[in-house]
């Protein structure tokens, strides 16, 4: 089965809501979150794609912010792959072509927010130049429980 990684067109909207259902997540509610940062809204926002016979099997939200430091930077997020496709060499490929899309575009980094338990995920990061900037703590209070 030969795999294709590219850059999202309007096409490709309908098999990139399937593949994040399928993932069990809300493709509407993750075109509209903004990345985990302070800086402000996306001033860009692609899909990086693997598809096989119009289907997406891996994908990837790259958001383009301004930050006032450093200049156009690049947000990784939710990139999944189904879960048969993992231990193959597609979530390389995948982060090679954004690189590739980060550099034409002149930005000047690329950040990735990765949980802990992630391993995999943070090698792939690591192999990839990535370097790991700090450690977060995400910290909730609840008040209380929700009846439904």
């Amino acid at each position: 089965m030969e795999i294709e990684v590219r850059l999202a067109t309007a096409q490709d909207r309908m098999s990139l809501e399937e593949f994040y259902k399928r993932e069990g997540l809300d493709f509407h509610g993750l075109s509209s979150r903004q990345p985990l940062s302070s800086i402000g809204a996306a001033r860009e926002t692609m899909y990086i794609v693997a598809a096989t016979r119009d289907i997406v099997v891996a994908a990837l939200k790259l958001d383009v912010v301004r930050d006032p430091e450093l200049g156009d930077i690049g947000h990784v997020l939710h990139f999944e792959i189904e879960d048969a496709l993992e231990s193959t060499d597609l979530g390389r490929r995948m982060l090679d072509m954004t690189i590739e899309i980060a550099q034409e575009k002149g930005l000047r980094a690329l950040d990735a927010v990765v949980r802990e338990e992630r391993a995999d995920v943070i090698t792939l990061y690591l192999d990839s130049e990535f370097t790991e900037m700090r450690k977060d703590v995400c910290l909730r209070r609840y008040f209380r429980e929700r009846i439904f």
